[in-house]
């Protein structure tokens, strides 16, 4: 069983990294309710189905994968950072399985398994240190643009360069300048999460026939998209190979092969704006078998679980608000 015993302590970085995303990231908005901590700006959240077909290979058919099922899907599209679609962005992808059945992780929600998927392959930091360099170097720039995520500490710290962040800034300036909706993307995990005794990193994968479609917002891309019928994803599991392949180096490309495991099926339906709002997905809404490892994920526990708290209270206290002035 690979070990997710922190190499470090991680509570002061974790600590840290929850005042920065409060005071920089997640003001309230004029109802005095909180936004999303990132991935606020939200394209579409939609119904879907999700079709387990267990691998032949008994090594990957484990938790989730290890029988044939159908489960219930929420999938959520969203932009990583910048309040403006038009601008080259990251786009997010957060599928939310219900009615899973099997032993959750601590703290996690009963039949709830949940994929939270970027479209790019590694992130922006290396690991839990490298997530404070960078984000030390964005806090207080209350508005985020493109040129504050190129600001001198973030790029090049003590004067030396960043080259996994400026691979992966040119990687979302190619996604933008391809133009390609969101229902032509390849969504990867970032981070490795466990297959049984094993590890993996996970994707989904648009049908290689996919037309894509322009012109228009996403959300309307996807309406026209639906127009031509069903939009459909494979999902697809990469087994570690070996020790060599790290859990807490978030940069490092492991070099198995992807084996398909599920197909995600949207159906034609309504694109409505802000359906997701008051939703909220976690790495850590998972099966015990599929538990999140490494740094990076040990990180996204306490941050993830700091901006669903503070959104709940803050919605409460707008909704009492309200109540009182009606």
């Amino acid at each position: 069983m690979p070990s997710d015993a922190p190499r470090c302590p991680l509570d002061a970085t974790g600590d840290e990294l929850v005042t920065i995303f409060r005071r920089t990231f997640q003001l309230p908005r004029p109802d005095g309710s909180l936004p999303r901590t990132f991935h606020e700006l939200e394209h579409a959240c939609l119904d879907g189905v999700f079709t387990v077909t267990p691998p032949a290979d008994p090594a990957l058919a484990q938790g989730l994968f290890a029988r044939p099922g159908r489960y219930p899907a929420l999938v959520r599209f969203s932009g990583g950072l910048l309040p403006d679609e038009r601008l080259p962005d990251a786009r997010g992808m957060a599928i939310a399985l219900s009615d899973v059945e099997g032993e959750v992780c601590e703290g996690a929600v009963p039949g709830r398994q949940d994929f939270v998927m970027v479209d790019q392959p590694t992130p922006p930091m290396r690991d839990a240190a490298d997530a404070l360099v960078l984000f030390r170097a964005i806090d207080g720039h209350l508005k985020p643009t493109l040129a504050r995520m190129l600001l001198p500490g973030a790029v090049m710290p003590r004067g030396r360069p960043r080259l996994h962040y400026l691979q992966m800034m040119a990687d979302t300036l190619r996604n933008h300048l391809k133009g390609r909706d969101l229902a032509g993307r390849t969504y990867h995990s970032v981070a490795p999460f466990a297959l049984g005794q094993g590890a993996m990193k996970f994707q989904c994968r648009p049908d290689a026939a996919w037309r894509n479609v322009r012109g228009g917002s996403f959300a309307e891309r996807l309406r026209k998209a639906f127009a031509r019928g069903p939009i459909g994803f494979d999902f697809l599991i990469q087994p570690r190979q070996g020790e060599h392949e790290l859990l807490d180096d978030g940069i490092a490309r492991w070099t198995g092969p992807f084996t398909a495991v599920a197909r995600l099926e949207l159906p034609p339906q309504p694109v409505v704006a802000d359906r997701g709002r008051d939703t909220a997905f976690t790495p850590w809404n998972a099966l015990a078998a599929h538990r999140p490892l490494g740094e990076l994920n040990r990180l996204r526990r306490v941050t993830y679980a700091e901006s669903a708290a503070r959104r709940g209270a803050a919605r409460r206290g707008a909704a009492r608000r309200g109540a009182s002035q009606t």
